[in-house]
């Protein structure tokens, strides 16, 4: 039977890095309930920490989604809706994402654009599109985005990564024409730098950069754990009067 003072989150790229540290400090607490996308197979994930996890946890339920495939949108509400004594998404944590977009403006090919805008930008807010009526069935209905600093327009970072911050300032745009247009319905969005994280795409991205183009003399980098547990903190202060806002993991203002 679920208890009425459960917080039901559902996260995107819940496999790895970020998604799986935010997964497995929310689903500590048997007052949430975590509902985790995957893009592989959800009886096989390659996560065997996952697995365990998923095991030993009741209050966590996995799902299969990959927010680069539209066909694959389209059945994700079919699929949350199938969870045992569901009753609505509190919260919808936009995780999934790609970053491999390490060329100048003038040399980044075509699909390495459209990659990163159908994955970082078409693929949260298609996904939001489809999950928005469960978020409706609860009177939370919060939208967090994990963006990038790299997205920032005002404080661009000194490295070459065009599509990918290209990819995140449009999110950030979209980010804060939500926060306009649900603001009736109550919703609060906001979106959130996570770090420089040493994720596995977070490391390829530093392999590619040294000399005057390194990020770790640039920005302080932390582990996955660490910027999980930082958001989940920063998460859990976002009131609605914070719509529309950019924060770093620490819960500080990011630069739009």
């Amino acid at each position: 039977m679920t208890n009425s003072t459960e917080t039901t989150y559902f996260i995107t790229g819940g496999n790895r890095g970020i998604g799986f540290n935010l997964l497995k400090i929310l689903s500590a607490s048997s007052e949430n309930i975590v509902i985790a996308s995957i893009r592989g197979s959800t009886s096989l994930p390659k996560n065997k920490e996952l697995k365990q996890l998923t095991e030993a946890r009741d209050n966590i339920h996995i799902v299969q989604l990959d927010v680069a495939q539209e066909e694959s949108i389209n059945k994700l509400p079919e699929e949350i809706e199938k969870i045992p004594s569901f009753t609505g998404i509190d919260i919808f944590i936009a995780n999934s994402g790609i970053a491999d977009s390490y060329y100048t403006v003038l040399e980044a090919p075509r699909e390495v654009w459209i990659d990163h805008y159908r994955t970082n930008v078409l693929g949260p807010i298609l996904t939001l599109q489809k999950i928005y009526p469960l978020l409706m069935l609860k009177k939370t209905r919060k939208v967090f985005f994990i963006s990038s600093a790299a997205g920032s327009i005002t404080s661009l970072l000194p490295v070459p990564i065009s599509a990918y911050g290209q990819s995140k300032a449009a999110l950030n745009y979209t980010m804060r024409e939500l926060s306009v247009e649900l603001k009736s319905e109550e919703f609060t969005v906001a979106a959130f730098h996570p770090g420089m994280v040493s994720t596995d795409m977070g490391q390829a991205a530093m392999k590619k950069f040294t000399g005057e183009h390194d990020l770790s003399k640039v920005l302080k980098v932390i582990t996955p754990e660490e910027s999980a547990s930082a958001l989940v903190e920063t998460f859990n202060k976002i009131v609605p009067e914070n719509s529309g806002n950019f924060y770093n993991y620490d819960g500080s203002e990011a630069a739009f």
